[in-house]
């Protein structure tokens, strides 16, 4: 009897302990959903705020990513016949892709007339610009002539704009390939010491020191389509606080790894790679019966230290090697300096640093006479 009453005794005392339990994990869950909640009422207002310097939600579902690693000779692409909302703090755009895949109008394989195939980044895709305000767009509206625009976004270098030309951009009849060269980010587009820290698990490809081509990850024509990527799609397109934490992250990231250059603070090893996919372009060109053509395009740091120190290591070495190479190079920087009077940032979109249509008007400017000349003089 008196051994029964002490076995039931625990009873209350267990479900104290799990009462006890219990109450400290719904304190802990209401107190994660009340900061979650003020942090995101904080986030609103700050992605709101006019100088806002990042990205901010939509309210659309991008379920596939605008870019996504899926092209197996040059990994990040595209999908075709796309549609994406793509919201900063300083644009609201929509992007469409034609039936291969480009940010442009459907062109067709062949052509009696004159055409330009335009290589390069996300500054020659035009990030947060209407198409019509574009580098290519403009030119084409000048010129009258079709200028057929591959550019991407998504971590893409000089050796990729080699492997789509050759692998895709050069079966449009063209007679002329611009490419579009962004130093800020190029050198290390193809740096894979670069790429193990900032591009690890993606599909994609290196020069070796023989400057054979490898590649690391595995392309997976579904990427962007996963359990996680439909998590952060949502994520992305109505938290705030998504967008607040990306800031963040780059900010820390940037002042700890400080200002960059890449036209003063590239290695010989980078000047190597650069010169070596250049090569390759116009290999592919000469095969085409077409001329290749280089423009070297400056970014915010390029200028900030042109004017603090005086320095542009890069564009004359370019140039000297393009004149020696038969490959036309222009770089933009001092005549975009000259014509900035003073006020380069206004090229620039103010929360993420692409040309605004301003600088796609003034590099339009530069170069419609560099490349007439280059039609007769091939320099």
């Amino acid at each position: 009897m008196n051994e029964n009453v002490a076995a039931n005794s625990t009873v209350p005392a267990r479900r104290s302990r799990l009462q006890s339990v219990m109450y400290v994990l719904r304190l802990i869950g209401v107190n994660f959903l009340v900061f979650a909640v003020l942090a995101e009422l904080v986030s609103l207002v700050l992605v709101h705020l006019p100088n806002w310097r990042s990205s901010r939600p939509n309210y659309h579902l991008n379920y596939n990513l605008f870019f996504a690693d899926i092209n197996p000779v040059f990994g990040v692409w595209h999908r075709p016949n796309g549609h994406y909302f793509h919201k900063g703090g300083c644009y609201d755009v929509e992007y469409f892709t034609n039936s291969y895949g480009a940010r442009d109008v459907e062109r067709s394989l062949h052509s009696s007339q004159p055409r330009t195939i335009m290589l390069g980044d996300s500054m020659i895709e035009g990030q947060g610009l209407s198409a019509e305000y574009r580098l290519s767009n403009v030119l084409e509206k000048d010129t009258g002539r079709e200028h057929l625009n591959f550019g991407t976004s998504g971590d893409f270098g000089p050796l990729q704009y080699a492997l789509l030309y050759k692998s895709m951009a050069a079966a449009f009849d063209h007679d002329l390939v611009v490419v579009g060269v962004p130093p800020d980010n190029d050198f290390r587009d193809m740096s894979p010491e670069w790429g193990k820290i900032h591009h690890a698990g993606r599909y994609r490809p290196y020069y070796a020191d023989d400057f054979s081509i490898y590649y690391t990850g595995r392309v997976n024509p579904n990427a962007g389509e996963g359990v996680w990527d439909h998590i952060e799609a949502f994520l992305r397109a109505y938290l705030a606080s998504y967008h607040v934490g990306q800031f963040l992250y780059a900010q820390l990231y940037w002042r700890e790894h400080g200002v960059y250059s890449g036209y003063n603070d590239y290695t010989d090893v980078d000047l190597a790679r650069m010169k070596r996919a250049l090569e390759d372009i116009k290999t592919t060109a000469d095969a085409h019966g077409a001329r290749a053509a280089v423009f070297l395009l400056p970014e915010g740091n390029d200028f900030a230290r042109l004017h603090q120190a005086g320095t542009n290591r890069l564009g004359p070495v370019m140039e000297q090697w393009g004149r020696e190479n038969g490959i036309a190079i222009k770089d933009l920087l001092p005549e975009m300096d000259a014509r900035a009077n003073g006020n380069y940032r206004s090229y620039f979109l103010p929360c993420d640093g692409h040309w605004t249509a301003h600088g796609n008007r003034v590099a339009a400017d530069i170069l419609e006479p560099w490349l007439d000349e280059t039609k007769t003089t091939g320099k």
